[in-house]
């Protein structure tokens, strides 16, 4: 092992924040828990996330903050829209905000507060104000869809609010530059995942990932229908005969699962069809049939 790796795998191993809560974000937290999206974060990826959650005390299991990573593209660190306003609010300088979209209204270009237009307006983009009381002007951002929407399906169905949510951690990022350096919201990376962790994680449980890869593995083997998501009774009967709780899975019995569903042989429907019983010409009596004396 050559130097440069020794160290780094000693201050991987050495990286640790302990979390108000209890909870400790360390190198096995963060890869079993804390990464959304199919790509294998590198130590690296791993070590830069646990100090940026250390030095802005950013809670990951509270979703604050949470890891995005796709094939072999770098990682990205995306915190909340709360983590922005939270940490404005508490700034002694906030005075307050605006926001809204852009639209284009009869060849004019149109700052509308909100995100309700006109259905005749074209939207464009969006906008927002910080107020600071120890600036004279307030900072002001304002951002294109056409640089914004993605194929996810939020930006789909609510461009309008995705846009003004854009526009508004990129002015308050501007305004609080030492509250929110290095921090930004899903909105902003270019690929994420359709459905972000909107729930508490808990260590120790199994996670989404693992679900979704557990499912996978059960819909091929015939004991899952992801069409009928609610009937998982096939797979809990399969889980409770190899003493497993579907509905209380451990991080570390998922693995065992799922190599259980991957050697299972789904049992194969018997075509049986049953053979007419020839009758014999003595007395109609069946082939076979003893006879009884009376």
């Amino acid at each position: 092992m050559t130097k440069a790796v020794q160290v780094n795998d000693n201050a991987l191993a050495l990286a640790e924040y302990k979390l108000d809560g209890g909870q400790v974000l360390n190198n096995n937290t963060v890869k079993n828990y804390l990464v959304r999206g199919n790509g294998n974060i590198t130590d690296q990826e791993t070590l830069m996330f646990i100090e940026l959650c250390k030095a802005q005390h950013l809670n990951p299991f509270l979703n604050e903050a949470y890891l995005i990573k796709f094939g072999t593209s770098p990682a990205n660190i995306v915190v909340g829209k709360d983590v922005f306003v939270k940490r404005a609010n508490r700034n002694e300088h906030f005075e307050g905000m605006r926001s809204g979209i852009i639209v284009e209204r009869d060849g004019n270009l149109v700052e509308i507060e909100g995100s309700v237009k006109l259905k005749k307006d074209i939207l464009i983009g969006g906008w927002c104000e910080v107020h600071r009381n120890d600036r004279k002007f307030p900072i002001k951002s304002s951002v294109a869809l056409e640089e914004y929407s993605k194929s996810q399906s939020t930006w789909k169905t609510m461009p309008m609010v995705m846009l003004k949510k854009c526009a508004m951690v990129t002015a308050l990022r501007e305004a609080f530059p030492e509250d929110l350096q290095g921090l930004y919201d899903s909105c902003e990376i270019k690929e994420v995942p359709d459905k972000l962790p909107t729930k508490e994680v808990v260590i120790g449980k199994a996670t989404s990932e693992q679900k979704r890869k557990l499912l996978a593995m059960a819909e091929v083997k015939g004991l899952y229908n992801h069409e009928d998501a609610k009937n998982t009774e096939k797979l809990e009967y399969f889980c409770s005969s190899n003493g497993y709780d579907l509905k209380d899975l451990k991080f570390e019995e998922v693995d065992e699962l799922l190599q259980l569903l991957t050697n299972y042989e789904p049992v194969q429907d018997v075509d049986y069809t049953e053979e007419p019983i020839e009758e014999t010409e003595d007395n109609g009596q069946i082939e076979g049939q003893q006879v009884m004396d009376m």
